[in-house]
């Protein structure tokens, strides 16, 4: 079940060319598949497991194929987002940015009691800034991807996520 592009998996798609609303609607891709399959006498095994076992099963499945709902495979592509978030969660990367940021701020009260706010601005201060810079090319080196993230908010949520995660770790 398993490609290079991703992970595959059963939806049911309507008439429309649209996924239903429903909570199980995999569950009765699943089944409508194992009926398909039972039918064209490839049933047995782990096919009859997926069946439907009771008559409202039955009266749902045969209502959605007479409306004309089918059944389509479908490759779950990888998540982009998820490598850069657990990207910007690494401490290396975290680490190298502020002591930058403290020797560009200096020894000052502001820059020791700096707060998240202030250090995610400067972040994309600096990755949105047209000269090449030392901030640009630590980020770079580490995760190429993050160059282009240039949204104060984004980059405080990721290091409060992560901050949490460190508290979390040592109680």
């Amino acid at each position: 079940m398993t490609n290079k592009s991703g992970f595959k998996y059963f939806v049911l798609i309507g008439l429309s060319g649209k996924q239903p609303g429903r909570k199980d609607q995999h569950k009765l891709a699943l089944q409508l598949t194992a009926i398909d399959l039972t039918r064209s006498g490839m049933g047995g095994g782990i096919v009859n497991g997926l069946l439907p076992r009771s008559a409202r099963e039955k009266r749902v499945l045969n209502g959605l194929a007479a409306r004309g709902y089918k059944v389509k495979e479908v490759v779950k592509r990888a998540s982009f987002w998820k490598g850069v978030r657990d990207s910007v969660l690494n401490d290396d990367l975290v680490v190298q940015l502020a002591v930058c940021y403290e020797k560009e701020r200096g020894n000052s009260r502001r820059a020791m009691s700096s707060v998240n706010r202030d250090f995610s601005r400067w972040i994309c201060q600096e990755l949105s800034d047209p000269t090449p810079n030392d901030i640009k090319r630590i980020v770079a080196f580490a995760h190429p991807e993050l160059l282009n993230m240039i949204r104060p908010d984004w980059w405080k949520k990721q290091i409060n996520q992560r901050v949490k995660g460190k508290s979390e770790l040592s109680r």
